[in-house]
């Protein structure tokens, strides 16, 4: 059997032509998104199609995608941009394994600096004892240790 390139027969057929048409797109749009979400956003949502002017991106939380709908006019202006006719996003919650998950909602650690610990503990005397922020306060820097 010989060996041939993968192009050849992409390029053979109008099916397969679409087919790498429509693939280069989404790359297109997938890099288009990057550019336009900020960074925390970045590797959770992805182009999952496009279809009659109608683009689905999928997100991994819930969370992320109530904060995706608030910007979908500014990335379908970015999108038209670039010349793709984009009539309408839909954002949907793709479903996540057990393993993505963990890795998903994994904290970081965070630690404050002795300059934030004084400022912290500067408000909670201006609070005083008994206010419950002043509480909340003198428990996060105490287990901030």
């Amino acid at each position: 059997m010989c060996a041939a390139p993968l192009k050849r027969f992409l390029g053979a057929s109008d099916a397969l032509s679409r087919l790498q048409d429509h693939a280069a797109r989404l790359v297109r749009m997938q890099r288009q998104l990057e550019l336009s979400l900020p960074a925390n956003m970045h590797g959770a949502v992805s182009v999952a199609n496009f279809d009659l002017g109608t683009l689905t991106l999928h997100t991994a939380t819930p969370a992320l995608a109530a904060r995706l709908k608030m910007s979908l006019e500014t990335l379908r202006s970015d999108l038209l941009a670039l010349n793709e006719p984009v009539q309408e996003i839909r954002v949907k919650v793709r479903a996540v394994h057990n393993s993505e998950r963990h890795a998903l909602y994994a904290t970081q650690e965070r630690r404050i600096g002795e300059s934030g610990k004084n400022a912290l503990k500067e408000l909670e005397e201006k609070l005083g004892a008994d206010n419950p922020l002043g509480l909340a306060l003198k428990r996060m820097r105490e287990q901030s240790r």
